[in-house]
């Protein structure tokens, strides 16, 4: 069930209370059959103010992918591996163990990230249409959102052992520890034994007897190959002094890292041993012994790439203010009484247009999972409704929008390849934005049971543009290094098709107002749908609304119409 925020139920409430209220004002009804959920090409009468409250409660945890195959929520934000493609700090202990293990295109990472991630959204809106003629009617709509990302995160989950981490966190790092003593002995080891050969090659002229006298060229790369070796050893794994204090992370035991540098310790002894048969075997650097956790993550990620805690994140605010208007071009009919009243078919047209103002907050992005309130930007945009009356008992309503999405600049951080979330604060940077131009296209069959009930299926197809994304930066990384940015990689794969169906129940008050058989004129709506399919990262949505509009007297002639 759909997550109801607690602002919006007194959102509700307040609505409810407010249409109580002005109950008592002087006014009368709109006399006619109930509408139904969804739009249609009726005018409110002239004089009339009809107050819409509606609140809608959705979420999602799937998308439909670019293919229209569907995809968790989460899955961008669930590396296979946290290398350093996500992690960028990680590339000197790549580099490092690069050169240890003498593996220049091996790769390290903390293992697999596993985050579920459901977005729960509640909106509210107070809607005002006013009758400016009996043909124009002046529409404002003010939203309000409540947004909830609720996210889990889980490092290294045992149902992903195929990734493996192959680094970890460094034990030597721990105050006295048995790892740095160990890491210690294997450097001394390595050490000694270059020092013991070199001044032995420093005393051939006084002993040139001595085997290594006689493999000079050899013995001088075994001993800068030990030293150089041990040194990254030392800097690496750490022995517990400052100057060589280790890095954060080291290869996990049994990983490819640690096994080829273990097997370089051994290739190392078995050469000195040829100059020096009585040396020992020696130890092994001291391995991560379990991958990072959750906890150890969550935080390398905060601080690296300078985003706030992943976790549940609430945002409440006014979303995007529409003003507009509607024009009925066609009513066959005349009025809504012989509309009623008839058994033949008909038809009304009307046509309107709306201006979206950026009024909402847009997501923040030092934050991987917040949801923003709206696009933020001004949007226009034309439609068409056409109802269709077959008979008394069924009808219908087709209506097509087409919408402009007017150019801004936004501040965001740009990847080096799409959908990566993992962005650091240094990419961040001053975009221009063009979403792309939409059309909606809906169908609302409905089926009127009597004056008073109707049954409703609607039927809703989106398609919208690719976005495009303008501006090309230089920047510099944390090691001070040049970045090329390119904001277009953010509008790929944008352009976005959705389809979605459901059913709904209405209940209106308006006829048995206007018989004088009930005391506020209402109609009450409740509307279920879901998205069946889509493309281009549609989210996959179940919704349920619940409106209730209120009717007023404003000026003119009373509402009731002639019978």
């Amino acid at each position: 069930m759909p997550h109801r925020s607690s602002s919006s139920s007194k959102f509700l409430c307040a609505a409810l209370l407010f249409a109580a209220l002005v109950a008592n004002t002087p006014h009368d009804a709109h006399a006619q059959r109930v509408l139904g959920v969804g739009e249609d090409a009726t005018v409110v009468p002239r004089g009339a103010l009809r107050i819409s409250a509606q609140v809608t409660w959705s979420s999602h945890n799937e998308t439909f992918g670019a293919d229209g195959t569907r995809e968790r929520l989460g899955a961008p934000l669930s590396p296979d591996s946290l290398g350093v493609l996500v992690v960028p700090s990680l590339r000197p202990i790549e580099t490092s163990l690069r050169e240890l293990a003498r593996q220049p295109n091996a790769n390290v990472t903390l293992g697999p990230l596993r985050t579920d991630f459901r977005a729960r959204l509640a909106r509210s809106a107070f809607v005002f249409d006013l009758g400016l003629t009996s043909r124009i009617q002046l529409t404002g709509r003010l939203p309000y959102e409540h947004t909830i990302s609720e996210v889990v995160v889980d490092a290294n989950p045992r149902n992903l052992e195929a990734h493996a981490a192959n680094i970890g966190p460094n034990p030597a790092l721990v105050a006295a520890s048995a790892a740095a003593r160990q890491n210690q002995r294997v450097v001394d080891s390595l050490m000694r034994a270059a020092q013991d050969l070199s001044n032995r090659l420093q005393a051939c002229t006084t002993n040139p007897g001595d085997a290594v006298c006689n493999d000079r060229a050899r013995v001088e790369a075994l001993v800068r190959e030990a030293r150089t070796f041990a040194a990254g050893l030392a800097r690496t794994y750490g022995i517990g002094v400052d100057s060589a204090a280790g890095s954060a992370y080291v290869p996990t035991r049994g990983s490819t890292f640690q096994s080829a540098i273990e097997d370089r310790v051994e290739s190392l002894n078995a050469s000195f041993k040829t100059y020096i048969p009585q040396l020992s075997l020696w130890e092994t650097p001291f391995a991560a012994q379990v991958p990072v956790t959750t906890a150890q993550t969550r935080e390398l990620l905060e601080q690296d790439l300078e985003i706030v805690p992943l976790g549940v994140v609430e945002r409440s605010h006014i979303g995007d203010v529409e003003v507009g208007a509607k024009v009925m071009l066609l009513d066959t009919y005349g009025s809504p009484a012989r509309a009623r009243s008839s058994t033949s078919g008909g038809l009304r047209v009307a046509v309107g247009g709306l201006v979206r103002f950026g009024t909402a907050q847009l997501e923040r992005p030092e934050d991987l999972v917040d949801v923003g309130t709206g696009d933020g930007q001004m949007d226009i945009e034309v439609n068409g409704v056409a109802d269709v009356i077959l008979t008394r008992r069924f009808w219908a309503s087709g209506v097509a929008r087409y919408g402009v999405q007017l150019e801004d600049e936004q501040r965001m951080r740009i990847p080096d390849v799409p959908r990566n979330p993992f962005v650091p604060a240094f990419r961040e940077q001053q975009v221009g934005r063009d979403l792309g131009d939409y059309i909606e296209i809906v169908a609302t069959p409905r089926y009127v049971y009597n004056d008073y009930l109707s049954l409703s299926a609607q039927w809703t197809y989106r398609r919208k543009a690719e976005d495009k994304y303008t501006g090309t930066f230089t920047v510099e990384d944390a090691d001070g290094e040049p970045v090329a940015l390119d904001a277009s990689v953010l509008g790929i794969d944008t352009e976005l098709t959705q389809q979605s169906i459901g059913g709904g129940l209405s209940i209106s008050t308006l006829r048995a107002y206007d018989r004088g058989r009930a005391r506020l004129p209402l109609e009450i709506n409740f509307l279920h749908t879901q998205t069946l399919s889509g493309s281009g990262y549609a989210p996959r949505r179940f919704a349920s609304s619940l409106q209730v509009r209120y009717y007023m007297r404003l000026f003119g002639a009373p509402l009731r119409p002639r019978q």
